[in-house]
């Protein structure tokens, strides 16, 4: 198993730097973000993180710094507001979603990130009242279902993962969501910080919430993420090693599971923290062997 990072836990830069720093702090592969990559010329957006375009120049430079750097792309961030309570939006989302499929084969990549949504308008990163309404959830699953025709023409796998903010909150619900979506294209990321709802992140529910999440998706597992999450009543995420998550329980977990992926760290933000964190989960992994 190899453990790497997630290039949205950095700030956008052009892509042979970002692809350096990753590599001379020894991780070993990454999560790529289109977004991370300054080539791409577009920020991300509060609906739509997926840019409008991306040329063969950029995908060209990605693919060169990877093979420079010898850091393979694992997945690739394809993140949008899947239950925005306009379908102009979701539409949209949908329609750069096809374009960044076609790039990711091109990057010789295979698995692409999604974000089941929220009705919250100003970001697909907070949460709403009426995300766990019927009429959200219609919507989430009518688009996850034109997700997997795209990706299932392309030989492509999507990576969902459960989000306290989005409609798919809890593991019950992602399993929900992948019965409903009925294609063999849907799989799920284990973030083990994202398992916790509000008022649930208490050092006694880290064993509890991580076996439940396993028996409802742990045969549908293609990514493993490495974020943590400190105890509190709120969602209070921090670098992984420093909160609550009990990160060899999980590997412990993925094995029983035949997980046969890497580990991908999540959720540092801060630069200066990422070799800790590294040399901690190197640690974590080598005594789970």
């Amino acid at each position: 198993m190899r453990i790497g990072i997630c290039t949205t836990d950095f700030p956008t830069m052009p892509a042979d730097e970002l692809f350096g720093r990753i590599a001379r702090m020894g991780y070993e592969c990454l999560q790529f973000s289109f977004a991370s990559a300054a080539e791409t010329g577009e920020e991300a957006g509060p609906a739509l993180e997926i840019p409008e375009k991306i040329t063969a120049r950029t995908i060209d430079c990605v693919s060169g710094c990877s093979r420079k750097y010898k850091l393979p792309i694992i997945a690739v961030n394809g993140t949008f507001n899947m239950a925005h309570p306009d379908a102009e939006v979701r539409d949209e989302g949908v329609r750069r979603f096809g374009l960044l499929a076609d790039a990711v084969k091109e990057l010789g990549c295979s698995v692409i990130s999604l974000c089941t949504g929220t009705r919250n308008r100003d970001s697909l990163w907070r949460p709403h009242t009426d995300n766990q309404t019927c009429e959200a959830w219609n919507d989430s699953l009518d688009t996850m279902r034109r997700l997997c025709d795209i990706a299932e023409a392309r030989g492509l796998t999507l990576a969902m993962e459960t989000e306290a903010s989005n409609v798919v909150c809890t593991a019950e619900r992602a399993r929900r969501m992948m019965d409903e979506a009925a294609s063999p294209a849907l799989k799920m990321i284990i973030d083990p910080a994202n398992l916790f709802l509000p008022g649930t992140a208490r050092p006694e529910n880290a064993a509890p919430v991580l076996e439940n999440a396993f028996r409802c998706f742990g045969k549908d597992i293609v990514i493993a993420h490495g974020k943590d999450i400190r105890p509190g009543d709120g969602i209070d995420f921090c670098g992984t090693g420093l909160g609550m998550v009990d990160f060899s329980l999980m590997l412990r977990l993925l094995r029983q599971y035949g997980y046969q992926g890497d580990w991908v760290l999540h959720g540092i933000y801060d630069e200066a923290d990422m070799p800790r964190a590294l040399e901690y989960a190197e640690a974590v992994l080598a005594g789970n062997k």
